[in-house]
């Protein structure tokens, strides 16, 4: 038993060793998890709702953002899956899988008083907890009056449509309570293509008929395309509110329609980008790719912070590449111009590059020099034959982080030799 303790001593310590060297190779290469709340810069009516955008970055693919919101406050609705959404009480956990921003809907109870009351959050990552940035405070103004009328007001584009194309209508609402419903009723041969700004799920569509459901949004934006024949269409809606009562939609009920590919006056829309969210992040040297679409042929002036970088010309969509910003924070720009018309429409990104994190250098263990070798064992009267052990040749060098294994393999055998040798001995 004395004999196997040493051997077994220089075995533990090689095993030690390489357990520390082993967490010294290990880094963090992302940078710091970020998050970023925005809220209504205007005050909001007590007995109304409002909506919470939330940026985050940096977490990976698995975080959690948990909101804290004040007593009277109650959590309706986000732009994330329901699934991922849990409320205790005030309490609303959000689950993100790689998004990097959302929004949520919050109602005010009738019996929230005028006053500035506070929200708070933090971003869980693994067992980290950081801070939300950005607005903590929402002022909350007198109610307005609860006599007043839901009321819905369509918006269609003011000059004339081509036959095939597609538009974009927007609905504002107020008064209908916390839920409620947008009935659309399209015109005969024009189709409902998408929707923005709702729930997922949001919209239903059976035929002509589109059902958008509504958890306090005060408007949201949908797209249609046009039919292929010429001529004057009408639109009609209805609003229902939290009573199940049915109020007509105002404002503009008809379009017109062009020839297919004929000129039209029709305004510039910048109807699809991506990102969709308006803050993206990356760090430096990383590639990054924003592209638009626009709802007619133009030509596409790429700036940042004012500077052009990028131009396209009579397109309809355009791709803009960046892989050499430094960092810093960065508006990306994309302004689309008909020269004709004069008309255009611009989107922005705000661009966030940080360092680009340096991975912690893996020590390397070099063995130069050959072990001594062991004496051969002296021969006994009965002549056994002696062991003379096998110098250890220094070994080709190996990728970073490899020689440490080789190093405690060579320590291990050494000890074995050394432990075998003497239970020889013993056995003579």
């Amino acid at each position: 038993m004395s004999k196997i303790k040493p051997a077994l001593a220089i075995i533990g310590i090689a095993v030690l060793l390489g357990t520390v060297v082993l967490a010294m190779t290990v880094g963090i290469a992302n940078a710091e998890p970020t998050a970023t709340r925005k809220l209504p810069a205007e005050l909001v009516p007590a007995d109304s709702s409002f909506l919470v955008e939330i940026a985050v970055s940096g977490y990976g693919t698995f975080g959690q953002v948990v909101e804290t919101l004040p007593e009277g406050f109650t959590y309706l609705a986000s732009t994330l899956d329901p699934g991922s959404v849990e409320v205790v009480i005030n309490t609303v956990e959000f689950t993100l899988l790689g998004e990097t921003s959302f929004t949520y809907t919050v109602a005010l109870r009738p019996d929230v008083e005028e006053g500035t009351y506070p929200i708070s959050g933090i971003l869980k990552v693994v067992d980290d907890e950081y801070e939300i940035d950005g607005d903590t405070e929402i002022v909350v103004e007198e109610a307005e009056d609860e006599e007043a009328e839901p009321t819905a007001t369509r918006t269609l584009p003011e000059e004339p449509v081509s036959a095939g194309e597609s538009f974009t209508i927007e609905i504002k609402a107020s008064h209908y309570g916390i839920q409620g419903y947008v009935v659309e009723t399209l015109p005969e041969g024009f189709v409902h293509d998408d929707y923005s700004g709702l729930k997922p799920d949001s919209a239903v569509v059976e035929d002509n008929t589109v059902e958008f459901e509504l958890s306090g949004e005060p408007s949201f934006t949908y797209t249609a395309t046009a039919p292929d024949a010429e001529g004057t269409y009408t639109f009609d809606g209805i609003l229902i509110d939290k009573d199940k009562d049915e109020y007509d939609i105002s404002g503009d009920t008809e379009i017109e329609v062009g020839e297919k590919g004929s000129e039209v006056t029709l305004p510039v829309n910048i109807t699809a980008w991506n990102p969709v969210e308006a803050a993206v992040n990356n760090a430096e040297g990383e590639s990054r790719t924003f592209n638009i679409s626009i709802n007619q042929i133009v030509n596409i002036s790429w700036q940042i912070n004012g500077t052009e970088v990028q131009t396209n010309e009579s397109v309809t969509e355009a791709v803009y590449t960046n892989a050499s910003a430094v960092v810093g924070t960065w508006n990306v720009s994309a302004i689309a111009t008909n020269t004709t018309t004069g008309s255009s429409d611009m989107h922005t990104w705000m661009w966030s590059v940080t360092l680009t994190p340096t991975a912690t250098p893996t020590p390397a263990v070099n063995i130069t020099s050959t072990p001594t070798p062991t004496p051969s064992v002296t021969p006994t009267p009965t002549s056994k034959p002696s062991i003379t052990p096998t110098p250890v040749s220094t070994p080709t060098p190996s990728p970073p982080g490899f020689e440490t294994g080789f190093a405690f393999a060579a320590i291990f055998a050494v000890a074995l030799a050394h432990l075998l040798l003497q239970r020889k001995r013993g056995g003579s």
